[in-house]
C-alpha cells in the first residue's frame, strides 16, 4: 500500500515518527492551556460577579420603634451576619427562635437549646417542614412585613396564649402594629436611626 499524506489504509502512518510525537505533545500543551485558560475565565466571572453582587446589596438600616404597651425595639434590615444580609427583630417577646431572616426568605432556627438561628431558605417548602422557630421577613416598597411561627406549618398560631407573632409597618409613615395571641394587638411608631459607632 501507498501511503498519501503519511495515511494508510489501514490507519495513520507517520513517515516521521519524530513529528508525530511533536505533534502530539503540541495539541496536548494546547489542551492544557486552553483548560487553564478556562478555570482562569470562570475564576475571573465569579468573583467579578460576587463583586458586583456585594456592591447591589443594600447598606444595614436601623429602625428604633417603641409601641403603645411602652416597649422599646429595634428592627434592623439588611443587617450583616454569617448568612449574608438579614432582616432582625430585637426586643419583642418573640421566643424560641432567633427572628432574622433574609428578604423574602426564612430564618429557621434550632428546635432546642439556645434556639439560634441554623439556617435560612427562601424555600417556603422547607420552611413548613421546619420544626423549630421559623421567622420570614419582606421589606416592600409600601411595608415591612414579618411573621414569626413555630412548628410545622407556615400560619402563626394566633389563638390566646400563643407568642407567635405577625409584624406589619409602613414605610412612608413608620407605623405599625403587631399581633400575638399572648400579647393581642399593639400599635408602634418606628424612626431611622444612625448608629454613633
Amino acid at each position: 500500500m501507498r501511503p498519501f499524506c503519511g495515511l494508510t489504509y489501514r490507519g495513520i502512518k507517520s513517515q516521521r515518527p519524530a513529528d508525530t510525537r511533536k505533534f502530539r505533545h503540541d495539541i496536548l500543551a494546547e489542551g492544557v492551556q486552553m483548560q487553564l485558560f478556562t478555570i482562569v475565565l470562570v475564576a475571573a466571572i465569579t468573583w467579578t460577579s460576587l463583586a458586583a453582587a456585594q456592591d447591589g446589596v443594600p447598606r444595614p438600616i436601623l429602625l428604633s420603634c417603641k409601641s403603645s404597651a411602652g416597649e422599646d425595639f429595634t428592627i434592623e434590615l439588611f443587617g450583616e451576619s454569617p448568612f449574608g444580609p438579614l432582616h432582625c427583630v430585637q426586643g419583642l417577646m418573640i421566643v424560641d427562635m432567633t427572628p432574622c431572616a433574609p428578604n423574602g426568605g426564612w430564618g429557621l432556627s434550632y428546635p432546642t437549646g439556645s434556639a439560634g438561628l441554623a439556617e435560612v431558605t427562601p424555600m417556603w417548602a422547607v420552611a413548613y417542614k421546619h420544626s423549630g422557630g421559623k421567622f420570614t421577613a419582606t421589606l416592600g416598597p409600601e411595608k415591612f412585613t414579618a411573621v414569626a411561627a413555630f412548628g410545622e406549618g407556615l400560619e402563626p398560631d394566633l389563638s390566646n396564649g400563643s407568642y407567635d407573632m405577625t409584624i406589619a409597618l409602613n414605610r412612608t409613615t413608620g407605623a405599625g402594629s403587631y399581633e400575638s395571641g399572648a400579647l393581642g394587638k399593639v400599635k408602634f411608631q418606628c424612626e431611622v436611626k444612625t448608629r454613633k459607632f
